[in-house]
């Protein structure tokens, strides 16, 4: 048997019952009901102002019980060129313990991850940090798409958020260079912090996208350009 199919044996028999019985507790919260405010108040898109977040889950697969164990954001102002000071991270209480070498590769001790957020508490605040924003991540498909299946999961209000792919902008702006962050990193001189660590990833992608976004030798009226290209991108990867 497969490792995918495998999971999804496990899944339906052992695990699915367990995040049934988590996500109804979890819905009698009053951070559910933040939640759920946050989601219905959400403000539209900016084409000065992003959000580069990074996802640390357990897996690839949200609909088979993978779950996300952090969030790192920061933000850059395009306009002026710069990261903004402000962050964003949290470390997320998982329903199933977290593999050894998930642990290993993040680096998150069993200890951080017990004292960690709920993933409501920690979708809400991230919600509140990046409302009125356009999200990027690298890849984009991966990291928005996990965070919408665990919404709908737990019975949420849809998140569609509007997103840039910096992997898209990549390949387009550096055809010959492999669009995987590692080698971007490597290749366009970005300063290396310890990799899967969430906050330490939406710092460097956040570096690699204001490079990006130079090299795009964006006119006066960019902001008809960044829309359009936030456009494209949602409807590539599939917002609603």
């Amino acid at each position: 048997m497969s490792s995918i199919g495998f999971k999804l044996l496990r899944y339906y028999i052992y695990d699915r019952n367990r995040w049934k019985k988590r996500i109804k507790r979890d819905q009698s919260t009053p951070a559910f009901t933040r939640l759920i405010d946050s989601l219905r108040s959400y403000q539209e898109s900016s084409s000065r102002y992003f959000t580069v977040f990074d996802l640390e889950t357990t897996g690839f697969y949200p609909a088979l019980g993978d779950e996300v164990i952090s969030i790192g954001a920061v933000k850059i102002d395009l306009m002026e060129g710069c990261i903004l000071e402000e962050s964003f991270y949290r470390i997320v209480r998982p329903i199933h313990k977290v593999p050894r070498f998930v642990r290993q590769l993040t680096g998150l001790s069993i200890g951080e991850i017990k004292a960690g957020w709920t993933f409501i508490e920690a979708l809400d605040d991230f919600i509140t940090f990046s409302s009125g924003t356009t999200l990027i991540a690298h890849p984009v498909k991966f990291d928005v798409y996990f965070l919408q299946t665990l919404a709908q999961k737990w019975e949420l209000p849809d998140y569609l958020p509007p997103y840039l792919d910096s992997e898209a902008l990549a390949k387009e702006t550096f055809p010959e260079i492999n669009p995987q962050l590692d080698t971007l990193i490597r290749k366009l001189n970005i300063e290396r912090h310890e990799r899967h660590h969430a906050l330490n990833d939406a710092r460097m992608t956040a570096e690699l996208c204001l490079k990006l976004f130079n090299e795009l030798d964006l006119e006066a009226d960019y902001e008809k350009e960044i829309r359009e290209r936030i456009a494209r991108d949602n409807l590539v990867f599939g917002r609603k």
